[in-house]
């Protein structure tokens, strides 16, 4: 018959209150699986790995031993007997690793990340593969105002920018071309009108009131919200609407300068014409007629009257005639007689 030999066994909490193990006794949890073996003072886990505080770990001599730190100081290591030293053989944090962390999965490529780029637990460098720079040296280069321009709308500095309104509102403006020449409604309107359309311009007068006030001179344009204002420069001009009439800015004062061309033509004694709102005629001049400021006059000799009726010419085509010749100056030509 073949002889069994048994072990002593039973559940772990049995072992527990069984207590210590003789030296070499061993005992079987079958409830865990576990064996122990005792030494007189305690009982040891064997057949898995040794377990219990670093500092209760025996000395390493024994090739192949596995011992788990299962309280205390570096809870959760597992060390290996080499047969010399433990050596731990599992991770619990970076600072376990030696050289660089690499093929880390992302779910479609991998990343690497050199230990010596990590601050407290951020990247502090940024790399395309050939530069590098530290999150100060970005942060640096971001803050100089002198490399990167500020939105500004008020600033016509270089390193400064216009908001995308601004650059808009500068577009329309010159696709309109207000600053050298545009029309505006009026130019005699004192209060801004209620309804105004945008882009509506207005010369603003003497006496404007309500946004106008204060505004004197100015090209005031709706923008759909408000009012812009623009002081004019010394050329700028501007088609009246309600006039028909060209202005320009002389530095003080809008003046006219333009409208529809008026031409008077009376034959080679009258003539007259320009652009004004008054017209200087010349009539006759060097013809025996002389036009002053407020009076007409004939020349002495000439032939010509000038009474109550106006100016009249009495000539019979025949004893008195124009001299073409000598500036149509009025000379006799046949005297006749007669018979009885």
């Amino acid at each position: 018959m073949a002889q069994t030999i048994q072990i002593k066994r039973g559940t772990k909490a049995q072992l527990a209150v069984y207590g210590v193990l003789l030296p070499g006794e061993m005992g079987f949890c079958t409830d865990t699986k576990e064996v122990y073996i005792g030494d007189g003072t305690a009982n040891s886990f064997v057949g898995r790995a040794l377990s219990g505080t670093e500092a209760a770990r025996p000395a390493a001599a024994m090739l192949g031993r596995l011992y788990y730190v299962s309280s205390g100081t570096n809870v959760g290591y597992l060390y290996f007997d080499d047969g010399a030293v433990w050596k731990r053989i599992n991770a619990q944090k970076l600072t376990d690793l030696t050289g660089t962390l690499d093929d880390v999965a992302e779910g479609t490529a991998y990343a690497k990340v050199v230990k010596a780029d990590i601050t407290s637990g951020h990247v502090n460098k940024v790399s395309d593969g050939v530069n590098v720079k530290t999150a100060a040296e970005i942060k640096t280069h971001l803050d100089d105002a002198t490399k990167h321009r500020l939105i500004n709308d008020t600033s016509t500095s270089v390193t400064d920018l216009w908001s995308a309104q601004k650059i808009r509102n500068e577009i329309e403006l010159a696709k309109r071309n207000i600053e050298p020449q545009a029309s505006v409604m009026d130019k005699d309107l004192a209060a801004p009108p209620a309804t105004p359309l945008p882009f509506d311009r207005f010369i603003i007068p003497a006496g404007a009131t309500g946004a106008w006030a204060s505004q004197l001179n100015k090209i005031a344009e709706w923008n759909g919200v408000a009012w812009d204002f623009y002081a004019p420069q010394v050329g700028w001009t501007c088609y009246v609407d309600d006039e028909q009439k060209i202005y320009s800015w002389n530095g003080s004062a809008w003046v006219r300068t333009g409208g529809a061309l008026q031409t008077i033509t009376a034959g080679n004694g009258l003539t007259g014409g320009g652009q004004a709102d008054s017209v200087t005629l010349s009539v006759g001049a060097g013809n025996g007629i002389t036009v002053a400021a407020s009076a007409v006059s004939a020349k002495a000799g000439k032939g010509v009257l000038v009474n109550a009726t106006g100016i009249e010419a009495n000539i019979d085509g025949v004893s008195i005639v124009y001299d073409t010749a000598a500036g149509n100056s009025l000379k006799v030509a046949v005297i006749d007689g007669g018979t009885f």
